[in-house]
């Protein structure tokens, strides 16, 4: 089943408005304006990271190269899609329930769905009227235009997210980490659970962003990419939220 519904009808010949709700999902979602952005990073901000790291991990040089790119008006999810709103989306469709669904530790209403794959993904983000965000526009969404590493700044701060300096060691309910906020207002694009995005990383792998509740700073920055071994069946420590592009 698919949902489609049609934005220009929603926001109709003003202004976008900061904020919509998607009448499938019930998500709210956030506007992120049309213009340009830096996306990756450069040679020197690189060897930062190693120096932060106190190791080199050359997967985090295929962040390389900074460059600008430009991008139409979009917009984005809040928060990442929860268990609440992938069992309205199951019981819809009859789509096949993730691993584990039932077990306590990931099944909270308002924990992000795990143990999706892409095809998942994918067929709520139709179902949605939606869909997944390429790379460049979940990173934008996530840094802003100011080239900064976390959500909120340039400096890891303890507290603004769900990672392994946090000691959770589990994915934490939506919305709780207020100053951990990007530009445009998306929580938990730093920490709790990676997100999958549209796109290619290495080997012709499907690229997920963001980081999870494992991972240590360098690991849960807007920039760094990665690829789960499970691109089927995901893990859990895997999900994902959706956008919906503004035609032109």
């Amino acid at each position: 089943m698919v949902n489609g519904w049609d934005i220009s009808a929603k926001l109709g010949s003003g202004t976008p408005p900061d904020t919509i709700v998607c009448p499938t999902d019930k998500a709210e979602m956030v506007l992120v304006p049309k213009g340009q952005f830096t996306m990756g990073i450069t040679q020197e901000e690189l060897r930062h990271i190693f120096l932060r790291d106190r190791r080199v991990n050359q997967v985090f040089a295929t962040e390389i190269p900074a460059r600008s790119v430009d991008l139409e008006a979009y917009y984005i999810d809040r928060y990442p899609v929860t268990n609440s709103q992938y069992h309205t989306f199951l019981k819809e469709t009859g789509h096949r329930a993730p691993y584990l669904w039932n077990h306590p530790v990931w099944r909270k209403p308002m924990q992000p769905v795990v143990f999706v794959g892409w095809d998942d993904a994918r067929a709520y983000a139709r179902w949605a009227g939606k869909s997944l965000p390429t790379e460049a526009q979940w990173e934008k969404a996530g840094r802003g235009t100011d080239r900064r590493f976390w959500a909120w700044g340039h400096e890891f701060i303890l507290g603004r997210c769900n990672s392994r300096e946090l000691g959770l060691g589990s994915t934490s309910e939506i919305g709780l980490f207020h100053t951990g906020m990007s530009p445009y207002g998306c929580y938990d694009m730093c920490g709790n659970v990676w997100e999958m995005c549209e796109g290619q990383w290495q080997g012709g792998s499907f690229p997920m962003r963001g980081g999870c509740f494992l991972g240590s700073a360098t690991f849960v920055r807007v920039t760094c990419r990665w690829s789960p071994e499970d691109p089927i069946n995901g893990a859990p420590w895997l999900g994902f939220r959706c956008v919906k592009e503004i035609p032109a």
